[in-house]
């Protein structure tokens, strides 16, 4: 689940000319609601009001108007509210108060932000708004989210896929194509924001197409009601190499093929995020499914029984013999594999000798019980890495 945090807050440009002046150690506090400190503290209110405000993970905001008679309660405050497990406090010093450095240490010392607001534009009103629309943001991620899980969790022609697909976007037209950029950790709601905002600039978050997160990473569904004469590889060419391009060394892009009936857009995803496991960058901007070759075809059926027993046949002996001795025949298959059988290539990316690697190749050879120099044998292993790489690809 995304969480709102105080070091967001400051990064976000709605809260321009906010400076963090003590507390940096807790700028990773969550922030799920505000709350507003000047009456409160009140010498005649306080026994009635502090015991019913500030929460666990709210940010207070503040004009300090409490404290004009007395400065030096700031401390009282931060203890208070560091007590009460509040996010942050937020300082707007119309009053011009000296703030105590006393104060600021002890801040320090508990690792609880404090804020001050140098733009006199902003008032608490706005603060509050731009903090509920970004938590609104953050609830819309989760909800779009479980509805992408289950739009790949239940079967195609399931009665409740087309009410999930109107809940993602009611304006999705029949021709559908999806881009997932995948990220090696989760992404977090400014990673979303950017590419939101480069999609708007480009015009490519019209009414009939959406961007998603889902996972470790963005899911774009792309729909037009006249895709009928494009390719997938040009399609893409157009977003990636253009108003996107310059994410793509941040993720892995998978591309799906085109899909020509609204119902296929559970396949349209999967194959954009099974295409993006493959993405070999900087060889290549994106990965489209339909040049991924045998593995399209093994993705689906990779976990089957029979898939997994010949797999380990092929690559336990290999592990076990490596684990035993040292050595490093399954990463000498890989690279044998990965290099189209060239001993030389394989050589070079191993900094290893020609004559050694095939010295490792006859080992292998042994353990599998076929060449790996034969047209067979090189087959077999190379299912066999194939099968063990779909495995890893998670929907």
């Amino acid at each position: 689940m995304l969480k709102l945090t105080v070091a967001e807050i400051l990064s976000y440009p709605e809260y321009s000319g906010f400076k963090l002046i003590a507390g940096a150690g807790g700028i990773s506090n969550e922030i799920n609601s505000c709350g507003i400190l000047d009456y409160e503290y009140d010498q005649r209110l306080k026994n009635k009001y502090t015991k019913l405000s500030f929460i666990p993970n709210q940010m207070i905001l503040t004009s300090l108007q409490y404290a004009k008679d007395d400065p030096g309660s700031l401390i009282d405050t931060i203890r208070l509210l560091q007590r009460r497990k509040c996010s942050c406090l937020v300082i707007k010093n119309v009053y011009s108060l000296p703030i105590s450095a006393h104060a600021l240490r002890f801040a320090d010392s508990t690792n609880f932000p404090v804020i001050l607001i140098k733009n006199t534009e902003q008032y608490f009103e706005k603060i509050i708004i731009n903090t509920y629309k970004r938590l609104q943001s953050l609830y819309d991620f989760d909800k779009f989210e479980n509805i992408v899980s289950h739009i790949l969790t239940y079967p195609e022609h399931d009665s409740k896929q087309k009410e999930w697909q109107t809940e993602i976007n009611p304006c999705l037209q029949p021709d559908i194509l999806c881009l997932y950029f995948r990220s090696e950790k989760s992404v977090s709601t400014s990673e979303y924001m950017e590419m939101e905002q480069a999609a708007k600039t480009a015009g490519l978050l019209t009414s009939y197409n959406s961007l998603l997160r889902y996972k470790n990473g963005l899911l774009y569904i792309y729909s037009s009601h006249n895709f009928k004469n494009a390719k997938a590889e040009d399609l893409a060419d157009q977003l990636v190499s253009g108003p996107l391009h310059d994410f793509t060394e941040k993720y892995s892009i998978g591309v799906s093929s085109i899909h020509y009936k609204e119902r296929k857009i559970k396949l349209c995803i999967q194959e954009a995020i099974y295409s993006s496991y493959f993405h070999l960058f900087p060889e290549k901007p994106y990965q489209t499914y339909e040049t991924l070759g045998i593995n399209s075809i093994l993705l689906p059926y990779c976990k089957e029984p029979a898939m997994q027993r010949f797999a380990s046949s092929i690559l336990t002996p290999l592990r076990d013999y490596d684990s035993e001795n040292h050595t490093m025949l399954l990463k000498t298959a890989e690279s044998f594999i990965q290099h189209n059988g060239n001993i030389s290539q394989t050589a070079s990316a191993l900094n290893q000798h020609a004559n050694t690697i095939r010295y490792l190749l006859n080992q292998i050879s042994n353990l599998i019980h076929c060449s790996i120099l034969s047209p067979e044998g090189y087959e077999q292993v190379s299912i066999a890495l194939k099968i063990e790489a779909c495995c890893c690809v998670e929907l």
